[in-house]
């Protein structure tokens, strides 16, 4: 279900797909086995509980200034977000959650396969639930590579973690229409949520390419080398 309201739109009850032998092989868990029938009955849980919503907001950046962005009054620090919003006018900050009703759902806190299995479920419905609003927001705006940019996403001094607060009061009522709350940690509840900045770009763009860590389950694209040069 999509709401809009001006410039807002509020995706609930996002659709998403569970293909269990595909997520099972990722889990390296063995067909037959003790872990798969757990797993079986956790997505079937999921399926039943499962609302992922989203909330974006269609702004403009006002201007760019060194290091700084300021868009409708909001000013953001990032270098590459600065560089990367050089010569695009129009943006959309976000916010996805896999759902309240996922994080709150009661799971035996003293079974840790059922804890890890959930937690990958819940990891699983956010990746649908973000493509499902890139597709969204490409979709209605005639966009063909729609990127985005997260506070503290990769490593903190390509955009500070600290700035989810302009972020969201950018956004407006994130808690009130998709339930995701933002905690003086900085941290967002339910966890399993994320925000940024979405905009045009004519090259792929993912945190993943500026972040230098090294070991990490998470990565999706690897380092750029270059292009994090430029940032110095």
């Amino acid at each position: 279900m999509v709401e809009r309201e001006k410039n807002i739109a509020v995706l609930k009850g996002i659709p998403f797909d569970i293909d269990l032998a595909s997520l099972g092989e990722s889990l390296r868990i063995r067909a037959g086995s003790e872990e798969e029938s757990t797993l079986k009955e956790l997505v079937k849980c999921a399926r039943k509980t499962a609302n992922p919503k989203a909330i974006y907001r269609t702004c403009f950046v006002d201007c760019v200034n060194g290091d700084e962005v300021t868009i409708e009054g909001v000013r953001f620090e990032s270098r590459l977000l600065s560089k990367k919003l050089h010569s695009v006018g129009r943006v959309f900050p976000f916010v996805i959650t896999s759902g309240r009703e996922l994080y709150e759902y009661p799971l035996d806190r003293a079974d840790f396969l059922k804890i890890f299995l959930w937690d990958s479920l819940l990891e699983h419905i956010l990746s649908e639930a973000a493509e499902f609003m890139r597709r969204e927001i490409s979709r209605n705006n005639l966009i063909e590579n729609l990127v985005w940019m997260s506070p503290g996403s990769g490593d903190a001094e390509i955009w500070p973690l600290q700035q989810q607060k302009e972020l969201f009061s950018l956004i407006g009522n994130v808690k009130e229409e998709i339930g995701v709350e933002l905690k003086e940690s900085l941290l967002m509840i339910p966890t399993k949520s994320i925000s940024g900045i979405a905009f045009q770009s004519e090259k792929d763009y993912r945190s993943c390419m500026v972040c230098k860590r090294v070991n990490c389950n998470y990565r999706s694209a690897p380092y750029d080398e270059k292009l994090r040069n430029s940032l110095e």
